[in-house]
């Protein structure tokens, strides 16, 4: 469970980003688990990725992307890795 996880979130972080004013949904599917999640751009140009296993009351995750370093939280318990390329830039939503 806890290597699938990993897979997953190295996924989403690896997935292109398109520049959007609002966080728009995407979904992906790893290992027959489906996984939501949204990015939002921060002023400090940093990307945070928020989301869900589809399912799973407990699957929760929230990384922030710095270049290839991501770090947050998934399922309560706290990641920390390297991506093998940076996120595409997210262009940052203003209020």
């Amino acid at each position: 469970m806890r290597s699938s996880i990993a897979l997953a979130l190295t996924a989403a972080a690896l997935l292109p980003a398109v520049a959007a004013a609002a966080p728009a949904e995407r979904s992906f599917t790893r290992d027959g688990h489906t996984y939501v999640y949204s990015l939002t751009g921060n002023q400090d140009g940093t990307t945070l990725i928020q989301g869900h296993e589809v399912g799973s009351s407990n699957g929760r995750f929230r990384l922030t992307v710095n270049g290839t370093r991501v770090s947050g939280q998934a399922n309560g318990r706290n990641v920390s890795f390297r991506a093998a390329r940076p996120l595409a830039p997210v262009s940052v939503a203003t209020n």
